[in-house]
């Protein structure tokens, strides 16, 4: 009899955890086909104007970028980026791009394409978080505010 009953116990145990462990593989399933339909990348577009330079633009349509990147990760995709960070702003200064530095008061500036026209970025570039099929701008120029 006491045999039958341990018999019985460990037989509900067992179904017990058989049982959960089934319903957490389905809930599993489940987790994973909602990640499979959620995107992981994101399309933008960088302009490079050098124009204050030589003269020349040069645009990467459509790049792929994780989600969540930022426009300097963004850009190091496409370019050469050299950077600083600055902890007085907390924020990081781009240098040079593809080996075009700052000098005779000309920086890289970037911009981002509202509405209809360019306006300066809010934030430095390693703040600022790309939205799906954004533009930006690098332009290296001096600034309109000095």
């Amino acid at each position: 009899m006491i045999f039958g009953l341990g018999w019985l116990t460990s037989l509900m145990l067992v179904g017990c955890i058989a049982g959960y462990y089934y319903i957490e593989h389905l809930n599993l399933l489940k987790r994973l086909e909602e990640y499979k339909r959620q995107p992981l990348f994101m399309r933008v577009n960088i302009c490079i104007d050098y124009a204050e330079w030589n003269g020349t633009i040069v645009w990467h349509n459509n790049t792929f970028v994780p989600l969540e990147s930022n426009l300097l990760n963004a850009t190091q995709m496409v370019a050469v980026v050299s950077f600083a960070y600055w902890e007085s702003y907390d924020a990081c200064f781009v240098d040079a791009i593809n080996n075009v530095r700052n000098s005779g008061g000309k920086y890289w500036m970037w911009y981002c394409w509202i509405g209809s026209r360019w306006e300066y970025g809010p934030v430095g570039a390693d703040k600022y978080i790309l939205s799906p099929e954004e533009t930006v701008m690098w332009r290296y120029e001096t600034p309109s505010y000095t």
